[in-house]
């Protein structure tokens, strides 16, 4: 029995929803609240996963979507990131569709994949969906489609006992449009989530998303109790791929736009100090910002450098992570 059909089926456990697992400990015993829970990011192993796949990536993208299998030539087995969080110990994941594409409606796969995560103790907390179309298409006919699609994605979520459900602000037109198309779809979505118990998130990822003023904007337009924002500590690229300087924004002023609205967050490293902390990433202020705003929720490492192994940097992300709320749990009691 997953977390979320134990809920339903005691009672008195309903009343601890939103608290666990932070209040109840391995010991059974009540303590006090973290500032903020950890999880691991499936994406921190997706070279593990794909191998060497994704180097052609139109070749990869050509196969994700008529042999998604074919890409997975790492020889990681993706269920088995709930072993990997174990070891790094951490007792929650978040998910990406991709990285087991051709396994949405796989029940018997899925089945196993339950059975795995309940045998190491680790809650499936937020599936991520790449690659099934634009939300902010300009066509209707299109948005419709791609509606669909992620609902039945969201079918998935649940049967993994997710309890949120990240989606991308992609489209077409201009910036005005794609807010007003985007959030057009999101709204629909939101609702469609609340069938399935999912909190609808939309990500910095990409497209208009990387502003961070446009992101915040795209949440006050589409105006639903059941959305909010996944905040990525990077994904603000503005442009100029492969040119220097690269356009982005302002990092800490997109940290600043999307805080009011973040219900998780991406831990994005690609590098580390002697020290431990992130070369070029502030962690700490983008935590500072996100709990001065009220936030509590879930933070995921997500390690995509290539200067340590994915496990090396899955770790020390983590670990920078539980330093960094053993810090400012001082400051934010």
């Amino acid at each position: 029995m997953n977390r979320r059909s134990f809920l339903k089926q005691v009672p008195t456990a309903g009343l601890l929803a939103a608290t666990l697992p932070s209040l109840i400990g391995k010991s059974g015993l009540f303590q006090k609240a973290a500032l903020f829970h950890i999880s691991l990011s499936q994406w921190s192993f997706n070279r593990a996963i794909f191998g060497k796949s994704r180097e052609d990536y139109p070749a990869f993208l050509h196969l994700l979507h008529n042999d998604p299998d074919a890409v997975l030539t790492g020889g990681m087995d993706p269920r088995d990131i709930v072993l990997q969080a174990r070891k790094l110990g951490v007792d929650a994941v978040d998910l990406v569709n991709i990285l087991w594409f051709g396994h949405g409606t796989d029940k018997a796969w899925l089945a196993e994949f339950n059975r795995r995560a309940a045998g190491e103790g680790v809650e499936m907390v937020c599936l991520m969906c790449d690659e099934l179309g634009n939300i902010g298409a300009s066509e209707k006919s299109i948005r419709t489609t791609v509606i669909e699609r992620h609902v039945a994605w969201m079918e998935t979520a649940a049967t993994l006992g997710c309890s949120q459900f990240r989606v991308n602000p992609y489209g077409d037109g201009t910036y005005l449009a794609q807010m007003q198309q985007c959030a057009e779809s999101l709204q629909i979505l939101a609702e469609r989530a609340q069938e399935f118990e999912l909190e609808l998130l939309v990500e910095n990822h990409g497209h208009p998303g990387g502003n961070g003023a446009w992101m915040s904007m795209l949440i006050e337009m589409s105006n639903h109790p059941n959305l909010g924002i996944l905040a990525d500590f990077d994904n603000f690229f503005m442009g100029g791929w492969g040119i220097e300087p690269e356009r982005r924004y302002d990092r800490e002023q997109g940290m600043l736009d999307l805080a009011p609205h973040t219900r998780a967050v991406s831990a994005k490293a690609f590098s580390f100090n002697e020290d431990g902390s992130e070369q070029a990433i502030d962690f700490d202020m983008c935590m500072r910002i996100l709990l001065d705003e009220g936030f509590r929720g879930w933070v995921s490492a997500e390690y995509e450098g290539f200067a340590e192994s994915e496990y090396e940097g899955a770790q020390k992300t983590i670990s920078l992570l539980k330093r960094l709320r053993g810090q400012l749990e001082k400051e934010y009691e």
